[in-house]
């Protein structure tokens, strides 16, 4: 039996002059597998005029994203994160293709399962019947191959969960983890 494929949705926050990064890890019908998460990082006077306007890309992608992976076992078979830091110039792990997943309100493709290539890295994805498709952006490390199979995956967990619903459970859950009532 093949395994089951894991998504995993990465999100950071900048609460103050604090980060945070959350991780949850799903099976293809949105169900929790895994959660993890950072204590708030603070940069140091210091650290923040030394690393200038790259301070936020390294502690988003190589300090938070990376540390959280590390606590996985093995790598998820997608890396879902929200589309504004794959803006950022994004790089991520060949291996787990990165991508940002949006909803759209284009008209629906003729069928579940078909792709519409908008650009190089973007493709729009019917997952659902008569749905409007969801918009496919991938990280600059993600070559066509990849995206195709990620697009397959994609049509695959499609048919059981909304793809897009679990970045916002962990948006709450960190927001729960800085606000105190």
């Amino acid at each position: 039996m093949a395994e089951a494929l894991r998504l995993a949705y990465f999100v950071t926050l900048k609460e103050g002059a604090s980060y945070l990064g959350g991780l949850l890890l799903t099976d293809p019908s949105g169900i929790p597998l895994d959660f993890r998460y950072t204590e708030p990082i603070t940069p140091t006077k210091l650290q923040a005029l030394l690393y200038g306007k790259a301070l936020e890309p390294h502690l988003k992608e190589e300090v938070i994203q990376k540390a959280l992976l590390k606590e996985l076992k093995g790598l998820p078979d997608l890396f879902l994160l929200p589309a504004a830091e794959l803006a950022g110039g994004w790089g991520g792990d060949p291996a787990c293709p990165a991508l940002a997943v949006q909803k759209t309100q284009e008209t629906p493709l003729a069928r579940v399962g078909d792709v519409f290539r908008a650009s190089p890295r973007e493709v729009l994805i019917q997952v659902a019947e008569g749905a409007a498709p969801l918009r496919v952006i991938f990280a600059p490390s993600v070559e066509l191959p990849g995206q195709d199979a990620a697009a397959r995956k994609l049509v695959e967990a499609g048919y059981h969960m909304d793809l897009v619903e679990p970045m916002e459970r962990v948006t709450a859950a960190l927001q729960s983890l800085v606000r105190t009532e």
